[in-house]
């Protein structure tokens, strides 16, 4: 690996980039693996009205929808709202869908993405996370997939800790968010910065939620969302796993597995810290919290969850794309979060940035040594949405949920490149928030 400190490249001030590129053209807090069990003491501030499935018998090849209505009776911000789902031998089989909120006196329907269920017992109910900790609620209702009662292996979940309330056999550990929501959340997170670098993701919780919204198009995996041609898989991450695949990703900015580093730039107010990285409910979660870090002898006012895959993939053109959740401040982008990728000298093998929230905008740039020429799409990209690139040579293609949006043919370079999702807090100010990225995948013809 090369001297990382020659490596961290400065960029210049937000807002002068944003007048010369931009305007131009115009995951969940806590970072844990494992789901903590919940007080038995404390009385749920947090009420089910109703919980239901689209099947009660299905088979396993039916896919089945769940329904929540909920209310609280207080006001109260959540991390993630998640309905979960336990098999007889306590795998997890959760509803992808799991989203921030805040809840109210006002019912609110929450209604997760579908998903089929191998044959087999389960379990479900509504779950969600606040201060860190999760919560399991009352009612747990029980349903079977299928004509047998074997016990599937489990397709994709987060780690399991038996949690409180489960009248079933199954225990119920606290659910982890999952990565492909598609209820409606209003997120209330600060707004990012103007700025082309870099960025380094910050997550951004406590969006304002009545789970309505529906994700951008899933890609399935046979090739990339809207870019026409033949493709082969050459890397996937769909963060099934309850923990980090550290083959693929170092969960900071260029430093050992487990340090805390600083930011990618002088601009950035969080450190980067493992802590801040989890996987869980079929999501990768970079995590941003208002927690005072000293790295190097300098203190940030924030530290925050970044993974980058340098010395483990890079790639040299191919269609990059990821599905992403993006905290909001309003119909904004908040923070500095960003899915972009480098290559070992900068910028003479220059940097692609796919997506960047800048002053609340999605901004693509390309990076060289002829300068960062790049656009902002029009539109509101907060919540779930999809970003890709078609990068080969002389030109990169980009395109926001399958559409094209921009295109830059100067100063394309051929050098690899890494790749690097980021959950940044700009200089402007920021807030804590969660990042949440459902799938990375790279295809080459």
């Amino acid at each position: 690996m090369r001297n990382q400190a020659k490596h961290r490249r400065g960029r210049s001030a937000p807002w002068k980039q944003l007048t010369t590129a931009a305007i131009a053209t115009a995951v969940v807090a806590g970072g844990a693996t494992v789901w903590s069990v919940q007080s038995q003491a404390a009385v749920e501030p947090v009420v089910v009205d109703s919980l239901s499935l689209s099947a009660a018998s299905p088979s396993p090849t039916t896919a089945v929808k769940a329904t929540a209505k909920i209310h609280a009776t207080k006001s109260i911000n959540v991390q993630s709202l998640a309905i979960a789902v336990r098999s007889a031998s306590g795998a997890q089989y959760d509803f992808r869908g799991a989203i921030p909120a805040t809840l109210g006196s006002t019912q609110t329907t929450y209604t997760p993405d579908s998903r089929t269920f191998p044959a087999g017992k389960y379990t479900y109910f509504v779950a969600y996370k606040a201060g860190n900790i999760w919560h399991n609620l009352s009612p747990v209702r029980s349903f079977t997939s299928g004509a047998t009662t074997t016990t599937p292996s489990p397709t994709a979940s987060p780690s399991t800790t038996p949690a409180s309330p489960s009248p079933t056999a199954t225990p119920t550990p606290t659910p982890s968010p999952t990565a492909t929501p598609s209820p409606t959340a209003t997120p209330t997170a600060t707004p990012s910065p103007t700025a082309t670098p870099t960025p380094t993701p910050t997550p951004t919780a406590t969006p304002t939620a009545t789970p309505t919204t529906s994700p951008s198009p899933t890609a399935t995996g046979n090739g990339p969302l809207g870019i026409a041609g033949s493709w082969r898989s050459v890397f996937a991450d769909e963060f099934n796993s309850t923990s980090l695949d550290t083959s693929k990703w170092t969960p900071n900015w260029l430093g050992c597995p487990t340090c805390t580093t600083p930011p990618v730039n002088s601009y950035e107010l969080a450190a980067y810290a493992p802590s801040q990285v989890s996987v869980a409910g079929g999501a990768l979660h970079l995590n941003a919290a208002a927690q005072s870090t000293t790295v190097g002898g300098k203190t940030f006012p924030f530290r925050s969850g970044m993974v980058q895959s340098n010395g483990k993939a890079q790639f040299t053109y191919g269609a990059f794309e990821a599905r992403i959740y993006l905290p909001a401040s309003g119909s904004k982008i908040a923070n500095w979060p960003a899915f972009w990728t480098d290559g070992q000298s900068w910028p003479a093998d220059g940097e692609m940035d796919v997506m960047e929230g800048l002053g609340g905008n999605a901004c693509y740039h390309f990076h060289s040594p002829a300068g960062g020429p790049g656009g902002c799409a029009p539109g509101d990209f907060t919540g779930w949405h999809t970003y890709g690139a078609e990068w080969k040579a002389g030109s990169v293609t980009y395109y926001y949920d399958g559409k094209q949006v921009g295109q830059i043919t100067t100063g394309i370079t051929s050098s690899p490149q890494y790749l690097i999702l980021n959950n940044g807090i700009d200089a402007a100010g920021g807030q804590a928030s969660d990042m949440q990225v459902d799938y990375v995948r790279v295809w080459q013809h």
